[in-house]
């Protein structure tokens, strides 16, 4: 499985956004509401997953060949069951991409809460995607192709330390960066990036141009 889809209950970002990551996956999964916006859109699910407080027997019925798969509990919300799902299938890797849209729009600490997913999942290789821009954690060494002049901002998540970067208008070597702004605004430079550290919770988000 090379490429999977998770659909979140938000806004979608614009359909030149989304509809090469339909085309592209192996596998959709709709997390719980997610399966609503899916069918507006007139994608079909292959999964449907979570608590199921925000569907309704139609909704799940747009999808005739989903696997319906209910996980009951409060202590994780739809998406980071969806991931946590997702870590534990045998066709799974660590070098499967996972795109996920549909986290903004709604409550901004549900959109928060998506962010920080993204460390606590066992998926190292998922991108957020958002009305022009997406969101990565940094885990190990991340190379990314950047426009000339494409922002690239990095926060760390507590204290990040030995950070490395190459390639973009701002790097550095083996440095700590702090919660804060200290990471806003860095720039690409037309090339390749590289991007590493060695401890810490680093979240990037790129412009999409």
């Amino acid at each position: 499985m090379e490429s999977v889809l998770v659909v979140a209950a938000g806004l979608w970002p614009d359909s030149s956004i989304w509809g090469p990551l339909v085309k592209a996956a192996d596998l959709i999964i709709a997390a719980d509401g997610g399966a609503s916006l899916a069918a507006q859109n007139q994608v079909e699910a292959d999964v449907i997953i979570g608590d199921m407080d925000s569907l309704v027997t139609s909704d799940i019925l747009k999808h005739p060949n989903a696997e319906v798969i209910d996980m009951q509990g409060q202590d994780d919300s739809d998406l980071s069951k969806a991931l946590k799902w997702l870590a534990l299938k045998d066709d799974f890797s660590k070098h499967t991409r996972v795109d996920i849209i549909g986290v903004e729009g709604g409550r901004i600490d549900h959109a928060f809460a998506a962010f920080t997913i993204l460390f606590e999942s066992a998926v190292p290789k998922a991108i957020i995607w958002l009305k022009g821009w997406q969101v990565q954690a940094v885990k190990g060494e991340l190379e990314l192709s950047c426009e000339n002049g494409q922002i690239i901002s990095l926060f760390a998540l507590g204290k990040v330390e030995g950070l490395c970067i190459e390639g973009l208008r701002y790097n550095c070597n083996n440095e700590v960066l702090e919660i804060g702004s200290r990471g806003l605004h860095n720039e690409g430079l037309g090339g390749l990036a590289k991007i590493s550290h060695k401890k810490g919770n680093l979240l990037l988000m790129k412009q999409i141009k």
